[in-house]
């Protein structure tokens, strides 16, 4: 029979793993910032920061052009389903500043409608990521759903 270190030794153990488990611990770099898929050309903006954040993003040299500016309260996501759309193999530049975060402009290219016929790059949409203040405000590419 164990003795009673043995089993709250065991409870303790099990109890951290799965806390762990649940708390993210064990993820991968890719499973860091939610978020389901969502349709090419989407805009998906996550505010981890402590704060509630003015957000602008802007196209660059593109038309139509499209500007999304609002704040964005903290530990939420805003989201632009088809915020730009552009043919296969057309590269779209976004730029976005975040109050508090950066002076300057943060530029983005991505391939809404995917690389087209020459390449196996499929559509995408643009997630900006601002995490607390420990972090850098970043951007990532996800797979689109099509």
């Amino acid at each position: 029979m164990p003795s009673r270190r043995q089993v709250l030794t065991t409870i303790g153990g099990s109890t951290a793993v799965a806390t762990a488990g649940c708390a993210g611990l064990f993820s991968s770099d890719d499973d860091t910032v939610p978020g389901p898929e969502y349709p090419s050309g989407t805009l998906w903006i996550y505010n981890t920061a402590k704060s509630d954040l003015a957000v602008t993003v802007k196209t660059v040299d593109y038309s139509p052009s499209a500007t999304f500016q609002k704040v964005v309260p903290s530990g939420d996501t805003e989201i632009r389903e088809a915020f730009v759309s552009a043919p296969a193999g057309t590269s779209v530049t976004l730029k976005a500043r975040v109050e508090s975060f950066a002076e300057e402009w943060l530029s983005f290219t991505f391939l809404p409608s995917g690389g087209g016929t020459e390449t196996a790059t499929p559509p995408q949409y643009a997630r900006l990521h601002i995490p607390g203040t420990d972090g850098e405000v970043n951007w990532q590419t996800r797979e689109a759903s099509e």
